[in-house]
């Protein structure tokens, strides 16, 4: 079962890089979609409220004040990924995925605990 939603999940990945792909071509962009510039366009809200979060609640530099560093998980690490093109991004999970979905064992079929054939026959 996990094995079927990870290649469900790869193979989305791989047209969603496709697709993005395929229409920076098209558009004739000067530079290619960006994945902070496709999350904002679908839901602003979540975004802001996702670096506050993160910025608030997740980034030990913020939760632990004694430690005097300044925070490091949203801005040079989120901000960055979210400035990849989304070509690039869905490409590089759908392989990662795919790559997850490799290294998993593969489920044996079962034997059956019957035997039709009791004469020995076949």
């Amino acid at each position: 079962m996990i094995r079927l939603i990870l290649t469900i999940l790869y193979i989305s990945f791989f047209l969603l890089s496709f697709w993005y792909f395929i229409t920076d071509h098209l558009q004739q962009k000067a530079s290619a979609t960006l994945l902070g510039q496709i999350w904002f366009n679908n839901s602003p809200t979540s975004l802001q409220l996702a670096e506050v979060v993160i910025d608030r609640y997740i980034d030990p530099c913020s939760l632990m004040s004694f430690l005097g560093c300044p925070s490091f998980l949203w801005h040079p690490t989120i901000s960055s990924i979210l400035q990849l093109p989304a070509s690039i991004f869905f490409l590089i999970l759908a392989v990662l995925i795919l790559l997850l979905n490799q290294w998993l064992p593969h489920r044996r079929a079962r034997k059956s605990s019957y035997n039709l054939w009791r004469d020995g026959s076949r």
